[in-house]
């Protein structure tokens, strides 16, 4: 799917999707948790990610840095994944 044909949400429809408040989602963007393609509209891929940060948040309890760390970590595993995926198919 091309980005032009990936839905979009406004911040406002993507607290209401979560349960999480207004300031709560700027706050996400501002730590650079989520970062929104265009200003105040996320994609199916924001509001994942909002997603998994609410439950990091609310079912273990992390704090603010450790959603950091979290996110960091798991921002590298996916990108150690798909460096592996498109080795794999690099001609030998």
């Amino acid at each position: 799917m091309s980005a032009a044909e990936k839905k979009t949400y406004a911040v406002i429809e993507v607290a209401k999707i979560t349960g999480l408040d207004h300031p709560t989602l700027v706050m996400f963007i501002q730590r650079e948790w989520i970062c929104p393609q265009a200003e105040d509209l996320l994609d199916e891929e924001d509001l994942a990610r909002v997603q998994l940060i609410r439950e990091i948040r609310e079912i273990f309890g992390a704090n603010d840095e450790a959603i950091s760390l979290i996110l960091h970590l798991m921002d590298q595993i996916y990108h150690l994944r798909n460096q592996i995926r498109h080795s794999d198919d690099a001609p030998r």
